[in-house]
């Protein structure tokens, strides 16, 4: 059934990452300087002009792939097993879009201009952390279901 709370859950996920792509992930800003992450590019701005402009498009590419299984993964409600076997997978997805997010902001970021300075996360970043929560609660409900049908077969 689609109103089922993992359902909910699922759909927040694919929310979460949409947001992910719709706002900054992490930014820091010193005396005429500003370094930004964002889903497609990390920049660093001296004054106006970008002195180092990185593209980091595969970022976007997993947190919309992320979003679609999610999404896909909501109409898969009469199989359970396939199910969980999608939200493990968005669950790698989303692991592995938060580890390179991290990545860039302490091995690349943070060493732009002053290193001792750490910067802010974004909106961007909670919501792919968000995101990954709501995805693990959602695989938990969908094998207390499966437990439960399963417990009710062996009943009768």
């Amino acid at each position: 059934m689609l109103q089922r709370p993992q359902s909910l859950l699922l759909l927040l996920t694919a929310i979460c990452m949409i947001l992910f792509l719709a706002t900054p992930v992490w930014h820091k800003v010193g005396v005429g300087e500003e370094a930004i992450l964002n889903p497609y590019y990390l920049i660093h701005l001296k004054g106006s002009l970008a002195a180092v402009s990185k593209p980091v498009y595969y970022l976007a590419v997993m947190a919309v792939f992320s979003a679609g299984v999610s999404i896909f993964t909501i109409f898969q409600y009469k199989n359970r097993v396939r199910q969980m076997l999608y939200v493990a997978l968005n669950s790698l997805i989303g692991a592995g879009l938060l580890g390179a997010t991290v990545y860039h902001i302490q091995f690349e970021g943070t060493r732009f201009f002053a290193p001792e300075t750490q910067g802010e996360f974004g909106i961007g970043f909670w919501a792919a952390f968000v995101a990954l929560a709501a995805n693990w609660v959602a695989n938990r409900l969908i094998r207390r279901d499966e437990k439960t049908v399963r417990d009710a077969d062996r009943m009768r």
